[in-house]
Order: C-alpha cells, then sequence, then structure tokens
C-alpha cells in the first residue's frame, strides 16, 4: 500500500510518495478517499434514493383497490345515499359486503312498493354487470377504478406488475453492456429519462394493453436510475466507508419519499395528479454530466488511464490534497502495465464461471440477491392483505426503511456482510411465519409482519453492497446486471406471492417464510467483503475471501481475519495436487 508523508497547512495537504502507486486504492488514498469529493457526491446522489421510492413504491398505490361494490343505476337514478344503497343491494359473505356479487330483484316493484324497504336475503343474487361504485370519499382514485379492474379483471393489476418487471431484464441486460462499454454516467442520465416519461405517460393510458406497455417500458429504467449512482459513489469511497455511503442516502431519501406518497395521493384523491407531482422531479437526472465525475475505476478498466488521471487530480484539488506528479506518473504505470496484461487476457462476461472460486462467488451472490429482491418486494406489496388502512400501512412500512437502514449500516461494519445476509433474511422469514400463526390477534399478527418487513429492508442493502463489492471492476457493469436481471425475473413472482392470498388467505405468508429461511444458505457461503479493496481484476476476484477464517467478522480486528500461513500452504498445495495432512491438522 501507499506510505505517505503528510504536511498539514491551513489550506492543503501535501502528499509525497515514497514507493511507487500499486493501483487505483493507492491512489485514491492520495487524492483523499473521504473527504469533501466524496461527501459531495454522496449528496448528490440523494435526490435518486428519493426516485427509487417514486419509480418502485408508487405503483402500490397507483394500482390500489378502494372499497368497491356493485353499481346499480336504479338506485342511483332513485337518489338513494350511497351507504344505503350498499345496505340494500350487496350480499355479505362471512359478515363483508360483497365486491362482486348484488341482489337483483325488481327494483322497480321494491322502490315502489308501499311497505318499508327491507333487503330480503331471499332476492336473486348475480354479478355485477353494470360496473361498480368506488369509496372514493374515504380512499384515491387508481388506475384499478378508473377501469374497473376488479373481480374478474383483478388479475390486470398483478400481471402489469409483472410486466414492469419483465421490462427490466432487457434494460438491465443493454443498461449493464452500456455502462461497461460508455460509462456509468450514460447509464444515470437516459434511465432517469426513461422513467420520468413512461411515469408521465401512464397517466394518458386508454385501455389495459396501453397500460402494460407503458408499465413495460418504466421497467426498463429499473433498477438502474437508483442502482448505477450507487455503484459511482462506492467506487469512489474508502473501503471503511462504503456501507455508511451506501446506506445513509436509502435511510433517509427513501424512507422521506416512502412517507409522503400515501398522505399525497389520498390528498390529492387522484392518481394521475399524484403521477404528474412526482415523477416530473426526476428531469434533474439531465445535470449529472455536469456536476459528477465520470468513474475513475471504470476509465482505468477500458484504457482511458489519462482521463482517470484527470479525474483524479481534480478530486485531490477538491479535496485540499497535494499529490505529487510522481503518483500519478506511478499510477500510470501500473495502468500500462494492467492494460497490456488485460490485451492478452481480455475479460469476457464468461470469465464470471470459467474459474471455480469465481463462478461460485457469481453464483452464490446472484441466488442470494434473487432470493432478497424477491422476498423484499414481496413483503412491501403484502401490506394490502394486513388488515389496516392502506395509507397507515403504508408509511408504517415504508417508515421503517429508515431504522433498517441505519441498523445495516452498523451490521454491516461491525458484523460484515456474510452475517448480516444470512441473519437478516432468515429473521425476515421467521417473521413472516410468526405473523401467520398469529393471524387471530391483528395487530400482534401485524407487528411481526411489518417486522419482516424491517428485516428484508436490511437484507436488501446487504444484498445491493455484497452485489457492488463481490464483482471485479472490469466485468462489475455485467455482473450486477446478471444479477439484477435474475432477481428480477424471481420478482415476477413477487406480485402472485401476494395475490395468492384470493386462493388462501395465509399463502403469502407461508411462501415468504419459506423463501426467508432458504435464503440463509447463499449468504452463508460468499466470503466477507467488510474491509477489503474492490476487485479490479480476474486475478484479484480469484484470491477474494480465500484466506478468510468463516465466523470472522469485522469488530474481531483485521489481525484475526486470516488463518494461520501453514494452514494456507497447505491448502495451497492441495489444489495443486499434493496433501499435507501434518499441516492441515
Amino acid at each position: 500500500m501507499l506510505e505517505k508523508r503528510k504536511e498539514k497547512s491551513p489550506k492543503t495537504e501535501k502528499v509525497a510518495t515514497e514507493v511507487k502507486i500499486k493501483d487505483f486504492d493507492d491512489l485514491l488514498d492520495a487524492v483523499g478517499s473521504w473527504n469533501r469529493f466524496q461527501v459531495r457526491l454522496m449528496i448528490m446522489c440523494f435526490p435518486f434514493n428519493l426516485f427509487l421510492g417514486y419509480v418502485y413504491l408508487s405503483s402500490v398505490l397507483i394500482n390500489y383497490s378502494p372499497p368497491h361494490w356493485c353499481k346499480v343505476d336504479e338506485l342511483i337514478n332513485a337518489n338513494i345515499s350511497k351507504e344505503y344503497r350498499r345496505e340494500l343491494s350487496i350480499p355479505k359473505i362471512d359478515g363483508e359486503f360483497s365486491n362482486c356479487h348484488k341482489y337483483a330483484p325488481d327494483w322497480s316493484k321494491v322502490l315502489f312498493s308501499e311497505s318499508e324497504i327491507v333487503v330480503n336475503e331471499s332476492w336473486p343474487i348475480v354479478h355485477c354487470d353494470a360496473g361498480w361504485e368506488y369509496d372514493t370519499e374515504n380512499f384515491h382514485k387508481s388506475v384499478v377504478s378508473d377501469f374497473d379492474w376488479v373481480c374478474e379483471d383483478s388479475w390486470i393489476p398483478t400481471l402489469s406488475q409483472a410486466i414492469f418487471y419483465l421490462g427490466a431484464i432487457p434494460g438491465t441486460l443493454a443498461f449493464g453492456y452500456i455502462s461497461d462499454k460508455y460509462g456509468r454516467i450514460p447509464v444515470i442520465v437516459a434511465a432517469n429519462v426513461i422513467a420520468m416519461s413512461a411515469g408521465v405517460g401512464t397517466t394518458f393510458v386508454y385501455d389495459m394493453t396501453s397500460y402494460f406497455v407503458l408499465r413495460f417500458i418504466t421497467g426498463i429504467s429499473h433498477p438502474l436510475y437508483f442502482s448505477m449512482p450507487y455503484v459511482l459513489v462506492l467506487e469512489y469511497v474508502d473501503k471503511s466507508k462504503r456501507t455508511l455511503v451506501g446506506n445513509l442516502g436509502l435511510a433517509l431519501f427513501l424512507t422521506i419519499s416512502g412517507i409522503i406518497q400515501p398522505w399525497l395521493i389520498k390528498y390529492t384523491g387522484d392518481w394521475k395528479i399524484f403521477s404528474w407531482i412526482i415523477f416530473p422531479q426526476m428531469i434533474i437526472a439531465l445535470a449529472v454530466p455536469f456536476v459528477m465525475p465520470e468513474s475513475s475505476r471504470w476509465l482505468q478498466s477500458v484504457g482511458r488511464e489519462e482521463e482517470a488521471v484527470k479525474v483524479m487530480k481534480k478530486i485531490a484539488k477538491i479535496n485540499r490534497k497535494e499529490v505529487s506528479e510522481e503518483a500519478y506518473t506511478s499510477y500510470l504505470k501500473v495502468c500500462k502495465k494492467e492494460k497490456e496484461d488485460a490485451q492478452r487476457n481480455a475479460a469476457s462476461f464468461l470469465d464470471l464461471f470459467r474459474q471455480a472460486r469465481i463462478c461460485k462467488n457469481t453464483l452464490m451472490v446472484v441466488l442470494l440477491f434473487v432470493i432478497i429482491s424477491c422476498l423484499f418486494d414481496a413483503s412491501v406489496r403484502n401490506i394490502s392483505n394486513l388488515d389496516v388502512s392502506i395509507y397507515i400501512a403504508f408509511m408504517v412500512s415504508t417508515a421503517l426503511e429508515l431504522p433498517a437502514d441505519l441498523l445495516s449500516i452498523v451490521g454491516l461494519t461491525y458484523i460484515g456482510r456474510r452475517f448480516s445476509a444470512a441473519i437478516s433474511i432468515g429473521s425476515c422469514g421467521l417473521c413472516m411465519l410468526i405473523a401467520v400463526l398469529l393471524k387471530q390477534y391483528v395487530y400482534l399478527s401485524t407487528f411481526f409482519a411489518l417486522s419482516g418487513r424491517f428485516f428484508a429492508t436490511y437484507a436488501m442493502n446487504t444484498g445491493f453492497q455484497y452485489t457492488v463489492e463481490v464483482m471485479p471492476t472490469c466485468l462489475r457493469g455485467q455482473g450486477i446486471a446478471l444479477a439484477n436481471v435474475m432477481s428480477t425475473l424471481a420478482q415476477v413472482a413477487s406480485p402472485y406471492i401476494v395475490y395468492s392470498s384470493t386462493v388462501y388467505a395465509d399463502l403469502p405468508f407461508y411462501l415468504m417464510a419459506a423463501i426467508g429461511l432458504l435464503g440463509v444458505i447463499p449468504g452463508l457461503v460468499l466470503p466477507e467483503t467488510a474491509d477489503t479493496n474492490l476487485p479490479n481484476t480476474i486475478e484479484e476476484a480469484k484470491q477474494y475471501g480465500r484466506y478468510d477464517r468463516f465466523f470472522w467478522m469485522p469488530w474481531m480486528g483485521n489481525e484475526r481475519r486470516y488463518k494461520k500461513q501453514d494452514k494456507v500452504e497447505a491448502v495451497e498445495r492441495k489444489e495443486e495436487g499434493g496433501i499435507d495432512n501434518k499441516a492441515m491438522s
């Protein structure tokens, strides 16, 4: 590592290099890996956490099905109040008014009879054939109420969310390639503009098909409008601050986004007005090329080291660091050597699977992210199956982002990524199981269901960070794209997990419990990435976590992290074909 001698002055710190720069992280340490620049960059990314809430969470409210019942035109024309109309025309099932059936007597005789109108349970019961009435006094207009996507058509909102995730598959693949080929900045701009345009455009849909098309287009940008700024920031900060930087914005701004949305849509009363307020804010992404630098790690990985040096010099200036030209020269020499090595051993997508250790890490981090994403999404949307107000449930569910994100900062820092992933995902599954076992106690069951949501959020933060840290820089964009594509495929199932309540009310909770408990396995087999430099090359990725003790956690200190040297050498000899029993004993 780079050894430094600092000479303090009121304005700048002079860094004199006594040894050659060995890698990008050495130069980052020299120009400042946690200083003014990193703080500014982190703040610039806060709005994208807000946008994550807009695009990802708003569909719960936009697709919400308000309380509804069959429309009876004869009673409406008779100027009977809405409450009395429902009492007269809607049969009760298990003490609740039916959503999809109505009484069908001869209303002309009933209304004009001289006796008092009394509900007769012997009246014929039929399906709704004249549309529905909605409780828009206490709830908002949604796309569901606008198009009557209820009862026989209740599958449409669920399918629309699945189509959203299907759109994310080609979008993630395309943007993953673009991010590795042309950089992080173009992806940030394009993904946010697409999400904004589709979000506003959805308010102009006129039927099911047009709605599906707009949901697919919105999905194309998901989750790159948020995850690419997230990646860019993590590539510029000190390894000890990655957890803080990665989760602070989520803790603050995703929480704010989620808390204001239910009350905003309730206050406006209409999903279209609501959409026109939130989505146009994403236009600020057009300013990104002017205020955010391109990733220097990426510039180095594609052979544009001169541009990388220019960026690093700007960072040094912002951080008030004086770095000698010798440091930059050493870095350029390192880049030249790595470029020559890369030309001899050009990295391709298949390199994620050619070597056993990289293949295992790739498959396990993808599986972990698949399980976490599916469980997280299902826990977010499952609030519609809770027997409480949608607005309160939405607010409380999203407000849990704050403590979960803050706790994840502490947990990921001191417990580490491996055990954070296993404990949080397993706890989520356990809470969902307890929630269904205590379903007769409404508030206690709701508490455990929301606790599951809390642990799913913690797990999601772990998954985001793990995916970034395990992949080598040269293939990070494509590796993250692979994880996102597979997790998106899994998320296609999450709306149906929630919708399974129409088959059996408790089924969503049992499914989420099983998925959560299954997720413990990949969490435990991945290498611990806390307090390590990000792997830049395939060779570095091959050694990632190779000599770590399984039960090591960051709070134990780095001196206790690695296996004894004699065991390390024995492992190496064993892999080469020889076994040293004495050393392994």
